[in-house]
């Protein structure tokens, strides 16, 4: 099928996670990116290393995939010219700058629009656009804890604890592709430049949206509550004979149901245990019961037996698990992307299916300016009239 995104030309001038995650979510999509880099150094994640595939960061190619890298000086006279050529020409540009040291340069939105009065222009800062943080540099695991994120996050009464994966720059970058695919739609209508403007601050506090009606609502403050849920019991990990399963029966049909797979019908009768409310009450009570019958018996044999009563449960899974998971074969989720130097060179793909596609494009990460001098070609430079573009690769000692 022809991809949402084809034609569509994406100017990228970001970098480390949330953006460059952002820019690859378009390029799945069927977009051209050309990702802008620092002349020599590149992406800071180029350097993320280990884990590796050989000397090339696992990180840095696994978000970087389906795009194009130009080696540019933007502080050099020809190396703006060369992002103004590109800004005239985008359908979308997205860029991670500190708040407002882009539009010092000459590329904030109000000076793209000029080039590009149809052009989608996302900002993705840290902090966001307007307030006290807007200059503030950021990275997750600060937003992770400015947010509150870390303050309900692990153990209770132990330290405050960060998210295993970089649930802010990624879901960031998610916030962003979404707003630009609502501003293509605008800008087809409308004929008018569009600016999408999110940060990792406005998804970590979207993030802790229900916990802040908690709040607002009764002056309820979360705290730590582990792998449990702070309002729903039984839900969280129980250890069995030789393992440990993660099982969720938060209301009362399923309890109930639990109650009898687990040989302790009358459980569900028990005055401590008889709703939600009395269950969270009494909830080192009820985890010591439940438990108590699991250790009985092996993990597989009561996997079995759950998943013919119906009740939610899951392996607690390594990263080795979960590759080489059935259900990840089904459904497709890992694939190859193609490298010419790397045979295994397998990523997560798309999370999204269209007609049963995911990504609708397999081309690898590039290499640090890679695609330099045929993208200088195609935007008119000639080595004779910018022979220092040619000669230092858009700014490259």
């Amino acid at each position: 099928m022809t991809s949402p995104l084809e034609g569509m030309l994406v100017l990228d001038m970001t970098r480390n996670l949330a953006g460059p995650f952002c820019t690859m979510i378009l390029g799945d999509l069927g977009a051209r990116v050309i990702k802008v880099e620092r002349p020599e150094v590149g992406d800071d994640t180029r350097e993320w290393l280990p884990p590796s595939w050989g000397d090339s960061s696992s990180l840095f190619l696994a978000i970087n995939r389906n795009k194009e890298s130009i080696t540019v000086d933007i502080e050099a006279p020809e190396g703006a010219e060369v992002i103004r050529r590109l800004a005239a020409r985008a359908d979308i540009i997205v860029e991670s700058f500190r708040g407002g040291s882009l539009a010092k340069k000459g590329f904030g939105f109000e000076d793209v629009r000029k080039l590009n009065p149809r052009t989608v222009y996302c900002s993705l800062s840290a902090f966001g656009g307007r307030g006290p943080g807007r200059d503030r540099p950021g990275y997750d695991a600060l937003i992770q804890a400015c947010s509150g994120i870390m303050s309900i996050t692990g153990e209770p009464g132990r330290t405050a604890v960060r998210a295993g994966p970089s649930i802010i720059d990624m879901g960031s970058a998610h916030w962003a592709a979404m707003g630009i695919l609502a501003a293509l739609r605008l800008r087809d209508e409308t004929g008018e430049a569009q600016l999408v403007e999110t940060s990792l601050f406005e998804t970590g506090v979207n993030w802790m949206s229900y916990f802040a009606a908690g709040y607002i609502a009764d002056g309820s403050i979360a705290g730590r509550v582990g792998s449990q849920h702070s309002s729903m019991a039984p839900y969280e990990d129980f250890a069995t004979r030789d393992g440990v399963i993660y099982l969720a029966a938060p209301n009362q049909a399923l309890f109930v149901t639990l109650c009898k797979v687990l040989g302790v019908p009358e459980a569900s009768n028990n005055p401590l245990f008889k709703d939600n409310f009395s269950r969270l009450a009494n909830r080192d009570a009820l985890h010591a019961l439940i438990e108590g019958r699991l250790k009985t018996d092996d993990r597989v044999a009561w996997e079995g037996r759950l998943v013919k009563a119906g009740i939610p449960f899951a392996r607690l899974q390594t990263i080795d698990e979960v590759v080489n998971d059935p259900q990840v074969e089904a459904l497709g989720l890992i694939r190859n992307f193609n490298h010419p130097d790397i045979p295994d060179y397998r990523l997560v793909d798309h999370p999204v299916s269209y007609n049963g596609t995911r990504s609708f494009r397999a081309d690898p990460a590039p290499d640090l300016g890679q695609h330099t001098e045929a993208i200088l070609r195609s935007l008119g430079f000639h080595e004779h009239e910018y022979p220092a573009l040619f000669d230092k690769k858009a700014g490259e000692a």
